[in-house]
């Protein structure tokens, strides 16, 4: 199957209401790579006491905060005890398939999260499908008065009245300022949620930027899920790569700030994009291609889900680690068909190098 690949802003709007916020995807029609690969994007927005209804998805997907802050909840369909969670900018948080959650922005300022992950085979491959609790687009208003009402012990008027009085309200809403948001537990924080954007880097390179990643060994949750998330800063001119995934894992990375370019090569050394970024946009790398990020001049920010719990990555740049370190220097001077003396040379540049390059006038 061949892959048109491209980057893309969302151009699909599930719901907006003025005032309040909106949810927005990128449709697999327009970015069919998406349904292709079984991988999903949404970008959920909330203005101050803007509140998403609580519902559940039917697939997993890892939550980073792009601006902003809220108070999130979720229950799991294995223990049913609701986990409330204070989130602020940079962090990252796993959703895992069925679980119910509910956001609520309490700041006085915008709240934008992207949420990136794996997407199901069963209902829109390339979309998270979800399932609403209440609302207008609700489960309750699909069961008639007489279950609701054997369900839950209530009589005919009482079942009525819950499903008329919910039936009405929007998937998004402005919450009532008379209703209390539970309060935040800092246990459940530490067990769902790492700051990308406060975290020791994995790497760092002076005037180039750096990189922070989430996985298994910090969120045992994302090893379940078979996810992973890492954080890239560019400065001006500076180069992310080229890097690969080893073990056939793939990546969509969305931009949160500046602007850039992306190559990324195929099969056979062809190029199979090279197009300039922009915040807003979504772009995925197969598994195996290797790519390249250089930022424009205002620098470029993006973060990246992985389909896996592992920090893995083969190295085709500089630094330690990197594949052409260590091939020996015999290897290297039939392969790139040099002389000793510039295989030499090229082994102590590639040595000094790292993941990340700064621009070569610095």
């Amino acid at each position: 199957m061949d892959l048109i690949l491209s980057s893309k802003k969302a151009d699909k709007t599930i719901v907006e209401v003025e005032g309040v916020g909106g949810y927005y995807t990128w449709s697999s029609s327009q970015f069919p790579v998406l349904s292709q690969k079984k991988v999903a994007g949404g970008l959920l927005v909330l203005q101050p006491r803007g509140f998403a209804l609580p519902h559940y998805a039917d697939s997993s997907k890892i939550g980073y905060v792009c601006e902003g802050e809220c108070t999130a909840g979720l229950i799991s369909p294995e223990d049913s005890k609701e986990e409330v969670i204070k989130i602020q900018k940079g962090d990252a948080l796993p959703i895992t398939v069925g679980t119910v959650s509910w956001w609520c922005n309490g700041g006085d300022t915008k709240l934008k999260i992207i949420f990136l992950g794996e997407s199901s085979e069963d209902y829109t491959p390339g979309e998270f499908c979800y399932f609403f609790l209440t609302s207008a687009a609700g489960i309750l208003n699909g069961f008639s008065n007489e279950l609701i009402a054997k369900t839950f012990h209530m009589t005919q008027t009482e079942s009525e009245k819950l499903v008329k009085d919910q039936s009405g309200l929007n998937i998004i809403i402005k919450v009532n300022e008379g209703i209390q948001i539970p309060n935040a537990s800092s246990s459940a924080k530490r067990k769902f949620v790492y700051n990308l954007d406060g975290a020791k880097p994995c790497v760092e390179v002076k005037n180039g930027g750096n990189l922070s990643s989430v996985s298994l060994k910090n969120i045992p949750l994302l090893g379940e899920i078979g996810l992973s998330a890492n954080r890239v800063v560019l400065e001006c001119g500076a180069v992310l790569g080229p890097i690969f995934t080893p073990d056939s894992s793939i990546y969509l990375s969305y931009i949160t700030k500046g602007s850039g370019r992306v190559v990324i090569v195929g099969v056979f050394g062809k190029v199979v994009l090279d197009t300039k970024v922009e915040e807003g946009d979504l772009f995925f790398v197969p598994k195996f291609f290797p790519f390249v990020v250089e930022a424009d001049e205002g620098g470029i920010e993006f973060v990246s889900m992985k389909t896996s719990s592992k920090e893995v990555y083969g190295k085709l740049s500089g630094g330690k680690k990197s594949v052409w370190e260590a091939a020996s220097p015999s290897i290297l001077e039939a392969s790139l068909n040099m002389t000793p003396d510039l295989i030499k040379s090229f082994e102590s540049k590639i040595a000094k190098g790292a993941v990340i390059a700064p621009p070569s006038n610095v």
